[in-house]
């Protein structure tokens, strides 16, 4: 079998349907284009009115009196000082003692008890000493620290015993220091 086709009998291509989508696409594209020049004349506008007002408030700023006419870098330094020993301020004054003491009634046991608390905001740290009955106590405190998900980061310092003669009976605690890095 033997397929034979004539071209030459019926256009190959249909050149009105091809003609007319091409106007299609030109005038999409012109809208396109005239909506772009529209869009960019509406940022030169917004621009220019910015810079306007910049001026404007440039010049309110210098007709002050004590405006900053001998601005330095060394005066920028100072005052980036200044607000950072006030930002340390406000950040010791948002801590919350209440939070960190719950959460270590929390983890103590019982034959343990904490003597000094002292935190240091700079580097987010608490450092603790305290008195153990012994050292198997102390050891479930760190532990308890440790296996916690906010105070995990406990080192244990110090530890040492202690005698204490209470009312004519010698008994011996054990004294321990820890350092808890970003407790806060």
């Amino acid at each position: 079998m033997e397929i034979k086709l004539n071209l030459a009998s019926k256009p190959y291509l249909n050149r009105q349907t091809v003609r007319l989508w091409l106007l299609f696409a030109c005038t999409l594209m012109v809208l396109l284009l005239a909506f772009n020049f529209f869009y960019a004349y509406q940022n030169y506008r917004q621009l220019d009115l910015l810079e306007s007002r910049f001026q404007e408030m440039e010049g309110q700023v210098y007709g002050v009196p004590g405006a900053p006419v001998g601005y330095t870098p060394e005066k920028y330094a100072a005052v980036r000082s200044e607000i950072a020993l006030e930002n340390e301020i406000v950040a010791a004054d948002q801590f919350r003692w209440t939070v960190l003491l719950s959460r270590f009634e929390e983890l103590i046991p019982a034959d343990v008890s904490i003597r000094t608390i002292q935190p240091n905001f700079k580097e987010h740290s608490v450092q603790l000493t305290g008195i153990a009955r012994d050292v198997s106590a102390m050891t479930r405190f760190v532990d308890n620290l440790l296996t916690s998900e906010d105070l995990n980061q406990t080192y244990l310092q110090r530890h040492g015993e202690v005698e204490s003669n209470r009312v004519g009976r010698s008994q011996s605690y054990v004294s321990f220091s820890l350092v808890i890095r970003e407790a806060f």
